[in-house]
């Protein structure tokens, strides 16, 4: 009888240990699965406004064109094109662009200056840079 008394009781302790393991780990389960959402950075807001990379896209391109173009007559029909397809791409974005450029005189040849500014309801962008060829 002192036998299965013994036997009992190690059984028990066996069993008690099982359960408290199989306790704590859900336990710990539940309370990470609680923090969870806290430790994670939410970066949705920043994919949500588009505008610096469409502006900075803008300013890219129109670089290209400048450097890209070999005479001026070139140039200003590359930039007027990009500029009709910027303007309505923006638009249809529901963003106000305004697109201006200039060539410098022929005392400054291959001197380019232009000036973008892309207005949305959450922001106002602008650049102004000059462009030597």
């Amino acid at each position: 009888m002192a036998y299965r008394t013994h036997s009992l009781s190690r059984y028990r302790k066996a069993q008690f240990f099982i359960l408290s393991a199989f306790a704590i780990v859900t336990i710990l389960y539940y309370v990470s699965q609680w923090i969870a959402p806290y430790t994670i950075i939410d970066t949705s807001s920043v994919v949500m406004m588009e505008e610096p990379y469409i502006f900075n896209n803008i300013v890219e391109k129109t670089d290209q064109a400048v450097s890209g173009s070999k005479t001026f007559e070139e140039l200003i029909y590359n930039l007027e094109e990009y500029k009709i397809f910027a303007s309505d791409y923006c638009t249809a974005k529901g963003y106000e662009l305004t697109f201006n450029y200039v060539k410098t005189p022929a005392d400054h040849p291959g001197i380019f200056f232009s000036c973008i500014r892309l207005k949305s309801p959450n922001m106002v962008l602008e650049n102004s840079h000059v462009v030597t060829e």
